[in-house]
């Protein structure tokens, strides 16, 4: 027995350890657009300028720093996967479940056109023929005042004039949008306490004015009065004269 015990507790001892780890749930965290402005860079200087990312959509922090956030974003529906970096101070969180962050969304081409590599138009990588489906990322007005569009085509990215694509919208991500009912809720309450102070003012003015016209009114009065009580002494005196007469 003993001869048992001492095999089972050095193949024990021989085993090596094993640690378990714990299930993560997914620790991503995303960060909202809640501007149409909100600038996507692809250096971590902020220097190269790339495109505008879409309004109420979402991009994934990789690391965030004091001025720029290393964000990761797309790579959906047949899009790229980019990451670039973005203002800190442009990024919101709403600490909603996020389920499909990014957007996807398809644009088409009505005549020939170029996919240009620069923003401003000038260097063009590719011809792209009429009804040829674009990937879209975001915009940017150009240097001569038109706007453009970065996308992708058979996996190049680059940009193409506005007037070059069909007309489109852009839907608001499903999420719930609480950063208007914020700031809608702080107007409203702005507005409602306005609008009391308003009538409480008004309603103080209204009552000074009540007892002005009070005081002025018993004053015409008052004065009424003393003037009739003079009238009658005066025709009181004449007749009592006439009589002694």
């Amino acid at each position: 027995m003993k001869k048992l015990l001492i095999i089972a507790l050095s193949v024990f001892i021989s085993v090596p350890y094993i640690k378990i780890a714990p299930a993560h749930a997914d620790n991503d965290v995303y960060l909202r657009v809640i501007d149409s402005e909100t600038a996507f860079f692809s250096d971590d200087n902020g220097e190269n300028l790339l495109f505008y990312l879409p309004y109420t959509y979402y991009v994934k922090v990789l690391s965030q720093g004091e001025n720029l956030t290393h964000v990761e974003c797309y790579g959906n529906g047949g899009t790229l996967l980019l990451d670039g970096y973005v203002p800190t101070s442009k990024l919101y969180s709403d600490e909603q479940d996020v389920t499909s962050p990014y957007l996807s969304k398809d644009l088409q081409t009505i005549t020939t056109t170029v996919l240009y590599q620069d923003s401003k138009l000038t260097t063009s990588i590719q011809y792209v023929f009429e009804n040829r489906t674009l990937k879209y990322y975001g915009e940017l007005p150009s240097a001569n005042g038109t706007k453009c569009f970065y996308v992708s085509y058979n996996n190049r990215l680059g940009y193409v004039k506005e007037s070059d694509v069909s007309p489109f919208t852009i839907a608001n991500h499903p999420n719930e949008l609480t950063f208007l009912s914020t700031e809608e809720d702080i107007s409203e309450t702005t507005t409602l306490e306005q609008d009391e102070s308003s009538a409480s003012g008004i309603g103080s003015e209204l009552k000074i004015i009540i007892i002005a016209c009070l005081i002025i009114a018993g004053f015409i009065a008052l004065a009424i009065s003393l003037k009739g009580k003079g009238k009658g002494v005066e025709n009181l005196e004449y007749y009592e004269e006439t009589d002694c007469e």
